[in-house]
């Protein structure tokens, strides 16, 4: 009798990547292919079905690396780049990437409010929200104001697979269509964009069963059980075991990831204050839970630091951030502002050199990450544990600074945490794995 394996696929802005797993969640094949959105300036937007023709062949080739029969596949990626369809299921319009600029937030203020949205959708008034992104869609592609159905990415693939059409609470969560205190369809933001009742589909939570992969599939992919496994950093750190109550996750990729999960939820003027300051609230992926997420462009700027001297390599960046140790911080006057768009540096002069240059931009940034938790904690609590994950923690200079701003703290050693958080969940639907809080 052929094994049993579990697909989990991450749907990634750079990169989608499928790992096909044993039931005790070994790795035993991986695949990889550029998601492929196209990109004109700072624009960057995607075709529906390319994206799931992409994916669906990513899941069947990590399938077919692994042998044995698929039980389950899941979902997970980003959440506010999104397909909105006419009653047919048919795409009306390109899905614009979340970090695009491409987005109306004017109507959002007019007709809803700053502080009402806020309250509300747990997100800030911006162009990353689905809803104002959508908004610029009804404007460019008059057909869309028609549209009477919304899926973000994830879901839209499942659905080409075979699945029921359905919302994920973490992922709608993040759309700004949903009002994510009452766990409800937020209609009058919904009417904005000239959805009706119907816009929004059935919501589950992460690992239900939504349906098989029909037989228009690649064939080791047919008959296997599809799930949704929720938004990407809630489910890498579901698999890293930090989605507990107390525990903080900090995830440090492009973006640093601050996650806090708690069940009882919060005023909406702490929501509100929270969403000012670039902290969302989120349904989560475990059941009757919140996740707290903000976001701050760690990665992305050290990165930038790095192309600014020459350094590419991974053992150039740690021999980088071991200079940076070396540092007198007292006698650096190097100054660091930075956003997700670019990165200045002032107080340059002739003695400035590279490690003091990364030494200040990570000095810098720890500051900016310790800020954003201690709003957290103002409203969840100190955190009992810190988990870190991601490539930069192991980082001589990074780890140093991380130490001072939490003290103790595990390293997780995930491999693949999306992907592979993925597989659990598709492992919870086909009742081979218990979900576990």
């Amino acid at each position: 009798m052929s094994k049993q394996i579990l697909i989990g696929v991450d749907i990634g802005t750079s990169n989608i990547k499928a790992v096909a797993t044993d039931t005790s969640l070994k790795i035993l094949a991986e695949y990889s292919e550029i998601t492929p959105f196209t990109h004109e300036k700072n624009f960057s937007e995607i075709d529906a079905r390319k994206l799931a023709q992409t994916v669906i062949s990513v899941a069947s080739k990590a399938a077919q690396d692994a042998g044995g029969v698929v039980a389950a596949i899941a979902f997970t990626g980003f959440s506010e780049t999104g397909f909105l369809l006419d009653d047919a299921g048919n795409p009306l319009a390109p899905g614009l990437a979340w970090h695009d600029p491409r987005g109306l937030t004017e109507p959002i203020i007019k007709e809803l409010g700053d502080f009402e949205f806020r309250a509300r959708a747990g997100a800030p008034v911006n162009e990353i929200v689905s809803l104002s992104k959508t908004l610029w869609l009804n404007k460019e592609y008059p057909k869309t104001r028609s549209a009477k159905y919304f899926l973000s990415a994830p879901e839209w693939v499942a659905y080409c697979l075979g699945a029921e059409m359905v919302n994920e609470l973490s992922l709608i969560s993040r759309s700004g269509f949903f009002d994510v205190e009452a766990r409800t369809p937020w209609l009058e933001a919904i009417a904005l964009v000239g959805g009706g009742k119907d816009f929004l589909a059935r919501l589950v939570v992460a690992g239900e069963v939504i349906g098989r992969v029909n037989q228009s599939a690649p064939e080791n992919l047919r008959g296997a059980i599809i799930t949704i496994a929720g938004h990407d950093h809630f489910t890498a750190a579901f698999y890293s075991g930090a989605i507990n109550e107390g525990t903080l996750f900090d995830s440090m990729g492009t973006a640093e990831a601050l996650l806090r999960t708690f069940k009882t939820s919060l005023p909406r003027e702490a929501i509100a204050e929270l969403a000012a300051a670039n902290v969302g609230l989120s349904c989560s992926v475990i059941p009757d839970h919140y996740t707290l997420l903000g976001a701050l462009p760690t990665g992305l700027t050290l990165e930038r630091v790095c192309a600014l001297v020459g350094v590419k390599t991974r053992a150039e960046k740690i021999a980088l951030g071991e200079a940076a140790l070396k540092v007198d911080s007292s006698t650096n006057t190097l100054q660091i502002v930075n956003d997700y768009h670019g990165l200045s540096v002032t107080n340059l002069d002739e003695g400035a050199s590279p490690a003091a240059l990364f030494r200040a931009a990570t000095e810098h940034l720890v500051k900016d990450s310790e800020q954003m938790v201690s709003l957290i904690e103002k409203f969840t609590g100190k955190s009992k544990e810190v988990i870190i994950a991601g490539g930069w923690i192991k980082n001589p200079m990074i780890a140093s600074q991380k130490s001072k701003q939490f003290g103790e703290y595990k390293v997780s050693d995930a491999q693949e945490a999306g992907a592979t958080g993925a597989a659990q969940f598709a492992g919870i639907a086909a009742g081979i794995i218990n979900l576990a809080i």
